[in-house]
């Protein structure tokens, strides 16, 4: 009850021929009283540092755990780039500089 949705990002998307189908159970959005809000993350440059000084202190902790993949060597770089847009990457897309 009285939940919150975020909305945020769509690059999975970018590049869909067509529009993926919404949501069937917009009804909950009633009934749940929910409250659905789109941002970006310009919305909130003010709040960088704080944001910077909390979630570094849980990733510093181990608290925050994310994905990347990881490919060695500026010669891969192309490569990599023309793997996002394929999904051959799990979370953020490193190039290693050796």
């Amino acid at each position: 009850m009285h939940g919150r949705i975020i909305a945020c990002g769509g690059i999975s998307s970018y590049n869909d021929e067509k529009p993926k189908p919404g949501p069937a159970n917009l009804f909950n959005m009633t009934t749940k009283r929910l409250t659905m809000k789109g941002l970006i993350v310009g919305d909130w440059l003010d709040r960088q540092s704080e944001f910077e000084k909390e979630a570094g202190g849980f990733f510093r902790a181990g608290k925050l755990k994310h994905k990347e993949t990881v490919v060695a060597g500026i010669d891969q770089a192309v490569d990599a780039f023309l793997g996002l847009f394929t999904g051959k990457n799990s979370g953020k897309m490193v190039v290693k500089l050796t």
